[in-house]
């Protein structure tokens, strides 16, 4: 607006020509900051460190993350069968071959515990499978029925001082339960594979750093 009486921007008559809101250099005053840094240290060590992280941004670093971890999950799985315990530290109910003929649950002949394997390895994951057909019923327990004649019948171990694979009574039955073993975790809560998989990246965390 023309003129002299009106009022000057950013504020009433008399306080200056800046807009309110602004910072400003006063007169006399350099505008640039000089600041000296002295740094020391162990500049070796710094340089291994980047390198590293370096390497973790790579194409497929992550997929080696997920290799880590599958390893980790196959020790907690075999922990599993050397222990006789599910992935939360619990006893296995013992099978009736291992009170008769002594040994251990799901180790008579190990082909369940040889039968798995990683699988799928990708950025986001991985899985473990096996081939077995009985390893579900064992996971999540079953109900056995006969599905043509009325009875069930078999043969059990030959019990304890009897070679192993020795032959016992005959038995007749309308149905077997199976109980769970899991060996498998189930849900979010992951028990000891958890453990053992958090050890297996840092481990390769610390071999790629």
């Amino acid at each position: 607006m023309a003129g002299g009486g009106g009022r000057r921007e950013g504020g009433p008559r008399g306080r200056g020509r800046y807009p309110r809101g602004f910072l400003h250099r006063r007169p006399g005053r350099d505008p640039r900051a000089e600041v000296a840094v002295s740094v020391r240290g162990d500049f070796d060590e710094l340089k291994r460190l980047l390198r590293g992280f370096e390497r973790l941004t790579r194409p497929g670093a992550l997929r080696e993350v997920s290799r880590a971890a599958a390893e980790g999950a196959m020790s907690a799985l075999m922990d599993r069968f050397r222990t006789a315990t599910d992935p939360y530290g619990r006893a296995w109910p013992p099978s009736l071959r291992a009170q008769l003929e002594g040994g251990q649950t799901l180790s008579d002949t190990g082909r369940l515990r040889r039968s798995f394997s990683v699988q799928n390895v990708t950025e986001r994951g991985f899985a473990i499978g096996t081939n077995v057909r009985y390893a579900a019923p064992h996971q999540f327990g079953a109900v056995i029925r006969p599905r043509r004649a009325r009875w069930l019948r078999f043969r059990l171990a030959g019990g304890r001082g009897v070679r192993k694979g020795g032959r016992g009574r005959w038995v007749t039955a309308s149905q077997v339960v199976l109980p769970a073993r899991p060996f498998f975790p189930e849900g979010y809560d992951l028990g000891e594979y958890a453990e053992r998989m958090r050890e297996a990246i840092a481990a390769w965390l610390e071999a790629e750093l």
